[in-house]
């Protein structure tokens, strides 16, 4: 009898669809939560304005970041009453410090690198069958409390992204990859949250950085605005008076 009941049993396991979710329902569940893969499709770009928060130097700043399709982005943030600007326009990433020149000039090399990728405006769950990279589902976890789903995403290059997805709305919930930064591979972590619906979209206003599990850095937007209207000159490097007048003798 007992040999029947396991032989049932084992029967009626074998029988029974598993509850497991697809990657492409996976992620029809991540673009409904963020508002519809054509609402996803249309975004152009974004102005976010709040605050940055620097732990480790106890730094508090405003902050306002543009980004615009396809690989543009502008960040100022206002430190002892100057602004700070870092830009790329896709090709030359430069940047103002008013402490060390009034003038415009670009980025170290390793500085730039890092920026240009972040100024990457296509969001890579949308984009990444027409990019030729590969995206797997590496199965379900506990991340932090909440259930969530565990998707690597390989980069034509070959780079390696794991995204954490909430099991019940899909919307994102970290992505972490390892990265060269100066000498040496860090892990380097983008936590979201306080997701709020702005234009059709839903966004996250809270973002925080981490490297090697040490937070970086905190960001808080008061505001979002979809889709703003940006001229292409808005990222790109000013040219100097300076050199400007250097040009006319």
């Amino acid at each position: 009898m007992k040999k029947l009941l396991l032989a049932l049993l084992a029967i009626t396991i074998l029988g029974t669809p598993l509850c497991a979710q697809s990657l492409d329902e996976i992620l029809a569940m991540n673009y409904q939560g963020r508002g519809g893969l054509e609402r996803l499709k249309s975004l152009t770009g974004w102005q976010l304005k709040g605050k940055i928060v620097v732990p480790a130097q106890e730094l508090d700043m405003p902050v306002t970041i543009w980004q615009q399709r396809p690989d543009r982005m502008r960040v100022e943030s206002i430190f002892q009453g100057k602004t700070i600007i870092q830009a790329s326009d896709g090709r030359v990433a430069w940047r103002i410090v008013p402490f060390l020149s009034a003038a415009a000039q670009e980025m170290p090399a390793e500085q730039g690198r890092l920026f240009r990728e972040q100024a990457d405006f296509a969001n890579p769950l949308v984009v990444y069958k027409e990019r030729g990279y590969a995206l797997e589902l590496l199965g379900k976890e506990d991340l932090d409390g909440k259930p969530a789903f565990r998707l690597k995403l390989t980069r034509d290059n070959g780079k390696e992204t794991v995204i954490f997805l909430d099991a019940g709305s899909g919307v994102e919930l970290k992505s972490a990859q390892v990265m060269r930064i100066g000498e040496k591979d860090a892990l380097v972590e983008i936590l979201y949250g306080d997701y709020r619906p702005v234009s059709g979209c839903l966004m996250p206003f809270a973002i925080e950085n981490r490297l090697d599990g040490q937070v970086q850095m905190r960001m808080s937007f008061e505001t979002i605005e979809i889709n703003p209207v940006l001229e292409a000159a808005f990222f790109t490097m000013p040219v100097n008076k300076e050199a400007l007048a250097a040009g006319e003798k």
